[in-house]
Formats: structure tokens, C-alpha cells, sequence
């Protein structure tokens, strides 16, 4: 109802307001719109609505400041780090998860390939049967040179051993002359001292007043002349020999001795050496040489 005189009251609600009638029959429109964001500020009228929205506003600003102001001391209190102090982060003694990747399976050997088998360590180590020493090649056996020793009557020979080149070979010249057969015999004996075998070449000369003969029996020297370890071998004296025209004169032997594969040349250069000699008569009578 109303009053004569007073304001059309409206009753109506606008753009989703809501309408509220006090006691007294006053009615206030009150629209309330929905915010987009935010609490809801408590609804208090006059000046205690303004303080709170100050006080809201200066601690925005407060909030401001000391944000600023923390933001501002961070870089301060980083650049104050020792530089050997390692960062500590969360979880640090996790291990970072890390790709796996899936092994390439290895190819199956084939059935037809055999793998030696390695040796252990112990079957190296293990002591090994000395080796058999391997036999040296024996020097082909030659057969010995034959001859006959001298007769203790009627020769004379050296009291030394004269040395050659031929290692371990020596020798002694020999004389033999026989009262009244008015000739003389020259020869020479060559022993060996080694272990093995030697072989020699002998040349004996008869010398009749210091005078070379060649032997009658035998020119030249005997070559490829064997003799065994120990053994002494001894020239004919038969092949080397003198006859009538020694009457009258002093005879001696005289003989080289040379390495079996020596020439004429070296056999002619190498030591000479004389034995005892005889003084034969003109009756053919032979006398040991003084």
C-alpha cells in the first residue's frame, strides 16, 4: 500500500540484486555481483571498511618491500659462498636415474668352431722334463795309416819332440845306417796327442854333408798320412834310402811335417828339423855322428 504523498515504492530487484524490506517498511536495494577473484572482504559499513582496505594496501606494500628486500640479499649471500664449498641438493646420495640400455646379445658360437681351452697357471708352472741334449755329429772314422816301428839298433833319432802347426802333432827325425853295408836309411816318426783323429803330410829328405837327397824309394811327400788319438806312426824307412855314394861322408835325416790338406809349397816352408846322424867310412863302417 501507499501513502498519499510519499514515493511510489518499488519493489523490484535489479540485474540479480536481492530485496530487503526492514521494519519500517523502508526498502534498500542492495545489488550484489559476483567477483571474479579474491576473498570476499567482510561487509562493514563507514570508515572500517576503508581501514581494513588501508591496512590491506599497506601490507601489500610491506609484502612488496620485503619480497624486494629478499630478492636483494639472495645474489649478497650467493656471492659469499666459498667456491670449494660443494652445493648440497636434496637426496644427494641418490644416484640420478640413468637410460638402461639393453645389451646386444652376443652371437651364439657355432657348434663346428672349437675354442682351445687356455692353460691354467699351474700347468705352466709345472717343472718340464729337461731336454735331451742333441748328439753332435760324429766326425767320420777313417782307417789309420799303417806302419811298423823302428828297431832299436842302428838308429838314431832326436831326444825331443819337435812341435808343427798342426795341433798336438810332433815329430822326430830318425837315422838308420847299418856297419858295413856302406848305405843309410832316413826316416821320421809322428806321433798324435790329441783325443781325435789327425792327418798329416811328411816330407823326408836324406842329407849326405848337409846335402838334400831325394829318397830313392819314395819322391815326394807322403800325403793323407791318418793317425789315431795317442798312436805315433813311423815312415818306411826302406822307401827312403841311400846307397854306396854315401861312403865317406856324414848322413842325416831331415823332415817337415804339415796339416794333411797342406800344398807343396806350405810343406816346403814349414819347420825343418835334423835327426843324429852317422859318419860312414870308406869301408862302410857307420859311427854314430858327435
Amino acid at each position: 500500500m501507499t501513502e498519499p504523498g510519499s514515493r511510489r515504492q518499488d519493489n523490484a530487484a535489479y540485474d540479480g540484486g536481492t530485496q530487503n524490506i526492514a521494519q519500517g517498511g523502508n526498502v534498500y536495494n542492495l545489488n550484489v555481483y559476483p567477483q571474479a577473484a579474491g576473498p570476499t572482504e567482510p561487509a562493514e559499513a563507514g570508515s572500517g571498511r576503508r581501514g581494513i582496505r588501508a591496512l590491506s594496501a599497506r601490507g601489500r606494500v610491506l609484502a612488496a618491500v620485503g619480497a624486494a628486500a629478499v630478492i636483494a640479499a639472495v645474489p649478497a649471500t650467493v656471492l659469499t659462498l666459498r667456491h670449494d664449498t660443494p652445493l648440497k641438493t636434496e637426496k644427494a646420495d641418490e644416484a640420478l636415474p640413468t637410460p638402461s640400455s639393453s645389451p646386444t646379445p652376443s652371437p651364439s658360437p657355432s657348434p663346428s668352431a672349437s675354442t682351445p681351452s687356455t692353460p691354467s697357471v699351474a700347468a705352466a708352472a709345472a717343472p718340464q722334463p729337461p731336454a735331451s741334449p742333441t748328439p753332435s755329429a760324429t766326425p767320420t772314422r777313417r782307417t789309420a795309416t799303417g806302419s811298423a816301428a823302428y828297431p832299436s839298433q842302428n838308429v838314431l833319432c832326436t831326444t825331443i819332440w819337435y812341435s808343427t802347426a798342426v795341433p798336438g802333432i810332433q815329430f822326430q827325425p830318425c837315422t838308420q845306417a847299418v856297419s858295413g853295408t856302406g848305405g843309410a836309411q832316413f826316416g821320421v816318426k809322428v806321433q798324435n796327442t790329441t783325443t781325435g783323429q789327425q792327418v798329416v803330410t811328411v816330407l823326408v829328405h836324406g842329407y849326405v854333408t848337409a846335402v838334400p837327397k831325394d829318397c830313392q824309394g819314395h819322391r815326394g811327400a807322403w800325403r793323407e798320412i791318418v793317425i789315431d788319438p795317442g798312436q805315433t806312426w813311423y815312415s818306411d824307412l826302406a822307401q827312403c834310402s841311400l846307397g854306396n855314394e854315401v861312403k865317406g861322408y856324414r848322413v842325416q835325416s831331415g823332415a817337415r811335417v804339415a796339416s794333411g790338406s797342406a800344398s807343396d809349397a806350405e810343406v816346403e816352408n814349414s819347420a825343418l828339423h835334423y835327426a843324429q846322424g852317422f859318419d860312414i867310412s870308406t869301408t862302410g863302417k857307420a859311427t854314430p855322428a858327435t
